[in-house]
């Protein structure tokens, strides 16, 4: 995502000015519902998490239609996305955001055009055990630079060949055949055994500056792909949210993780004590607009909670790994949190009830 170094400081230092925290009693949160998911791990120095999320949310769906714990490899999708990310830039004659930063459908994407691979066949590089890809970026970065310098008047976004030796270096080989208990799949062979219907994943959001029940480009840097998501009015996007998990579909977050009171140390996200109940449309348009929510993070929501006090939470999956909190690297967001800091979603088409897919005309 954007802002790495923020994200990087969540990682590694939860020390600055804005994510200082008072010591305080840890708070105690009821579990309501939890469905199926792989443990907590770590994205390292990466600006990936919107893989490390939908990956986890493609790991709960094979457990979900039936098939056991599988641990895919998140690094497959970097990889391809890279790709992707290129040859857009290059297309837009270097005028599309190039970073780490992608979002959940960029992962469909390669899984639509070239499937997905277990961890254990494609696990990435990793140094001194942690993923650390600022180099490797920043080498893409000015290659995909140079391509688009020397290609003017002649623009092939396919000519990408110096990207291979790059990213084999610092990602790995790629399988060509991947090994499970019963046999040898190619990458779309194991999507198709797994019954992973990219088709049945569509991404939702709640802004009023277009029109609702429809399709729109969400203006995000990150989106660079320029993807389009379904808009709803916020109740009903929350409506989404819990009969998804009620349901037992999980869900790929996208958000806002900058504010003062989201405190992943302390296993809680809320919003400020004058926004409590009263998180409308019109707020989240106004904090849209003025850039104080931002897409920040991807993570994934996997059950339900109640704080202390009783309030609804969203039970989150996140990818700091185990040690960032003492809540096992989990965290609960509270319902007036989603409501206010949720850019977007992504769920499966039978996660949203009947009478708003008509609405959306899914």
């Amino acid at each position: 995502m954007k802002l790495l170094v923020l994200l990087l400081g969540f990682v590694f230092a939860f020390t600055t000015n804005v994510f200082a925290e008072e010591e305080g009693e840890k708070e105690v949160f009821t579990i309501e519902k939890e469905l199926k998911h792989t443990e907590v791990i770590s994205q390292g120095r990466t600006g990936t998490c919107w893989s490390f999320a939908t990956t986890s949310f493609l790991e709960s769906e094979i457990m979900r239609l039936g098939f056991p714990e599988t641990k895919l490899s998140e690094m497959f999708f970097v990889n391809y996305n890279y790709k992707n990310k290129a040859s857009q830039y290059l297309l837009y004659h270097g005028n599309n955001n190039f970073g780490e930063g992608s979002l959940s459908h960029d992962v469909i994407k390669v899984l639509r055009e070239q499937g997905l691979s277990t961890y254990e066949a494609f696990p990435g590089i990793k140094k001194d055990d942690k993923y650390n890809h600022s180099a490797l970026v920043k080498q893409l970065k000015t290659d995909a630079g140079e391509i688009n310098k020397k290609k003017r008047g002649e623009l092939d976004a396919s000519d990408l060949g110096s990207y291979k030796p790059v990213l084999k270096e610092e990602l790995g080989k790629l399988p060509k055949k991947i090994k499970t208990d019963d046999g040898k799949f190619s990458p779309i062979e194991l999507r198709d055994k797994y019954k992973l219907n990219p088709d049945d994943y569509v991404e939702l959001s709640s802004y009023s500056h277009h029109p609702l029940y429809k399709p729109f480009v969400l203006e995000i840097p990150d989106n660079w792909a320029h993807s389009l998501y379904y808009n709803l009015p916020i109740d009903e996007l929350m409506e989404v949210m819990y009969y998804s998990i009620n349901k037992g579909y999980t869900i790929a977050w996208d958000g806002d993780c900058s504010e003062k009171t989201f405190s992943h140390k302390q296993g809680k996200a809320d919003v400020a004590k004058k926004q409590i109940g009263k998180v409308d449309q019109e707020l989240r348009q106004s904090t849209f607009y003025d850039r104080t929510t931002t897409d920040d993070h991807l993570m994934h929501l996997v059950g339900l909670s109640k704080d202390t006090e009783g309030k609804n939470c969203f039970y989150t999956k996140n990818s700091w790994g185990t040690d960032s909190n003492s809540y096992g690297g989990y965290l609960h967001m509270t319902d007036d949190y989603v409501r206010l800091k949720t850019v977007g979603i992504l769920v499966h088409k039978d996660a949203i009830p009947a009478t708003i897919k008509t609405k959306l005309g899914l």
